[in-house]
């Protein structure tokens, strides 16, 4: 898909979870926008001309005396000794419209299938009568996912049950969001 066609899929996908049970998710998916991608870069000192020695004036003159350079570029595949090529920092870039599509489509899947699954196995767990307890505890009905007490989200979240939504249509959402995926990435 061309940029073009990637922000139009975006825009589709943000407006089809605006207003409904799953508008939680765009705030999510909007803080890991925010937050970037990490890449591991090398901080080097610039090689200076003869001469140019004098004492950094300011700031600025200190930071433009070093460059950051991609690991990549420098042919570095293990990082070595900070003496030999520079220091290892993380530095952050913003995502691409692909990586954009593909956190949406991945927290889709997260929230429409997985997290269905796992309730259903915890269920049947929590359903299953340890030996020796027979009838000394109540069935459990359903599980709640609730977010961290430390996420302020603006938007309320969605209580999922697995049962009410069907195995077929589980895994025909699954297609679906598999076939959109291999479109993005294609």
């Amino acid at each position: 898909m061309n940029q073009l066609e990637l922000r139009r899929v975006e825009r589709q996908l943000r407006e089809a979870l605006q207003d409904t049970t799953l508008s939680w998710v765009l705030d999510d998916v909007d803080t890991a926008i925010a937050a970037g991608v990490p890449e591991e870069k090398i901080l080097r000192r610039r090689q200076q001309r003869r001469g140019d020695d004098s004492p950094a004036t300011s700031p600025a003159a200190a930071a433009a005396r070093y460059e950051v350079v991609d690991r990549s570029v420098l042919g570095l595949g293990e990082y070595e000794s900070p003496r030999r090529g520079g220091t290892l920092v993380i530095a952050t870039r913003a995502m691409t419209d692909e990586e954009r599509v593909q956190l949406l489509l991945d927290a889709l899947k997260r929230v429409l299938l997985d997290l269905p699954e796992m309730e259903l196995e915890v269920l049947k767990t929590l359903r299953s009568e340890p030996e020796g307890d027979a009838g000394s505890r109540n069935m459990v009905e359903g599980v709640v996912f609730e977010p961290d007490e430390s996420t302020r989200s603006r938007r309320s979240r969605t209580e999922f049950r697995a049962d009410r939504l069907p195995t077929e249509q589980r895994t025909r959402v699954g297609q679906l969001l598999a076939e959109v995926t291999r479109e993005v990435v294609s």
